[in-house]
């Protein structure tokens, strides 16, 4: 699916997505990555959400976000749940959603000037065929 808005205030905008790659500023992007307004991370090595802890978002340290919300494809894993409690306490919050609820919500949180990253995860093709 193509997006197509402009948003002036950042440099890093989601502007597509598809099953196996996310548009970044039109370019494609086929594995993990994080974006946020101000910042595109594209070796993030992470390849399921049962991979994440918080040493995963250390590069978002200094963005002073109010949401993460992290995209998968991959279905019955929730985040861990001392995951959520420590950014909690921080005070941002973290979410789990399909690619493309994250991607469509990213880009509407942005635009509204809202603090907000997308931590995007493309499985591992061992992973997705196995169920693992």
């Amino acid at each position: 699916m193509d997006l197509t808005q402009d948003f002036a205030d950042s440099s890093f905008v989601i502007t597509g997505y598809q099953a196996d790659h996310v548009l970044v500023n039109n370019e494609p992007h086929f594995k993990s990555l994080i974006v946020s307004p101000e910042r595109l991370i594209t070796d993030w090595d992470v390849t399921s959400i049962r991979r994440l802890n918080k040493d995963c978002f250390s590069a978002l340290d200094d963005l002073q976000l109010e949401i993460i919300l992290v995209g998968s494809s991959e279905q019955g894993y929730f985040l861990d749940g001392e995951l959520i409690a420590w950014f909690a306490q921080k005070k941002i919050g973290l979410e789990h959603m399909s690619m493309a609820a994250a991607c469509r919500t990213y880009r509407i949180l942005v635009s509204e000037g809202r603090r907000a990253a997308a931590a995007l995860i493309f499985l591992d093709k061992g992973n997705q065929s196995l169920g693992k």
